[in-house]
């Protein structure tokens, strides 16, 4: 749920990069690089829908020897990395696992959640749901009406700026203060606990990360749904990319955990990558309005390295990329530009049991290596998205 520092992206270079997409699709679709076999969709794209063709890193540009210093970055021992993918044209290139996992294991999204959330919000408002992302969040929420929170819109929401106060800290010791810890370890009902925090700033002006604000549009889906999060991605969006097995997370009072706790094959995760990569299109068929994934990958007003429930950023020597991140070093990776798509997945032991918060999310779910043989392992000496990244850009750009 938390981040490393990257830079924030800009204007312009986010401008040149949706231009190098274009261009590169166009090169696609006038070469005919990728055949129908295996799931290639319309103008002989790749699509994993029902499997992912896997290809040697040659066939697409990417020279394996200096593909390889991605793999001895991630598998240092103390990173505790379970899987990478690497998937360029729709096509998996690299695919490497530790010991004891391979292509079927579960990984864990922490906040990478948060990017599936923010799709499902788009699709919504395409399907006449909700109005607009100006809409007033006391529209979902009514004991919210004619109080200071009826100021705050779904926009404010989305690009982590409600105004609400929260405190995003992942100290197992800060109990007292840390309202993420307070949620998923007291909290039988996430969303009342993020619903009732007070004002602490007028709406839209400051950037504050919170998973609070992540859980309220787990209710503005039920508001508008009439379903669970969980439920309405399954027929939304999972089950057009053929995303499976997935569990996702719910509190103890049934809502979908919507900040947090997708459990996939790292696999399935490069889905949603691949889907925001080809402007939210699927094998022919429109899953995620273009405008949505365009303004969910444009800078906020209050912080230039936020979308809506993504992450922008580049690294000192690397193209522009948007990023779904998540705790304990989870991460999908799209490089526009590059027609490329990489997971990391940190290491994860799955609770056997229904994926449901009750009593606390950490008592099933532990982070930072917290209960030996439980949970995830986050990377000991921190994680950097240029060391990782940057033998595959270079693999490419030889």
């Amino acid at each position: 749920m938390t981040r490393e520092t990257i830079a924030p992206s800009r204007d312009r270079a986010h401008f040149l990069t949706r231009l190098s997409l274009a261009l590169g699709i166009f090169a696609l679709l006038a070469s005919g690089c990728a055949d129908d076999s295996g799931g290639g969709g319309a103008a002989g794209l790749a699509w994993p829908t029902d499997g992912w063709q896997v290809e040697a890193p040659e066939q697409h540009g990417l020279d394996p020897e200096v593909l390889e210093g991605a793999r001895q970055y991630a598998f240092q021992p103390e990173k505790h990395t379970q899987g990478v993918v690497v998937v360029r044209h729709g096509v998996i290139v690299a695919e490497w696992y530790e010991p004891g996992r391979d292509a079927s294991s579960f990984a864990t999204s922490w906040s990478v959640a948060k990017s599936f959330t923010s799709a499902l919000i788009g699709i919504a408002i395409d399907e006449g749901l909700i109005e607009n992302v100006d809409v007033s969040m006391a529209t979902f929420f009514p004991d919210w009406r004619g109080t200071d929170h009826e100021a705050i819109k779904l926009r404010d929401v989305l690009q982590m700026a409600s105004g609400l106060d929260w405190v995003e800290s992942y100290d197992p010791s800060d109990l007292s203060s840390s309202d993420v810890i307070r949620m998923i370890l007291g909290e039988p009902d996430h969303l009342a606990y993020a619903a009732s925090q007070p004002l602490a700033r007028p709406p839209g002006t400051s950037f504050n990360y919170s998973s609070g604000d992540a859980m309220l549009l787990s209710g503005v889906l039920e508001a508008v749904t009439g379903r669970t999060a969980a439920e309405y991605a399954r027929e939304k969006l999972l089950g057009p990319i053929g995303m499976a097995p997935v569990d996702w997370w719910r509190d103890a009072a049934g809502h979908t955990a919507t900040y947090c706790c997708v459990d996939t094959p790292s696999r399935e995760f490069a889905k949603l990558g691949l889907l925001y990569l080809r402007g939210g299109e699927w094998d022919g068929a429109r899953v995620v309005p273009a405008d949505w994934v365009d303004a969910s990958t444009s800078p906020s007003p209050s912080y230039d390295g936020y979308g809506y429930q993504w992450w922008l950023g580049t690294g000192t020597s690397l193209p522009d990329y948007f990023s779904a991140r998540g705790h304990d070093g989870q991460y999908i990776y799209v490089v526009p530009s590059l027609d490329l798509v990489v997971v990391r997945s940190g290491h994860y032991d799955k609770y056997a049991g229904e994926p449901v918060a009750d009593p606390s999310l950490w008592a099933r779910l532990p982070s930072d290596g917290l209960i030996e043989g439980a949970g995830t392992r986050p990377p000991e000496d921190g994680w950097d998205d240029e060391e990782f990244l940057g033998p595959i850009v270079a693999a490419i750009e030889r």
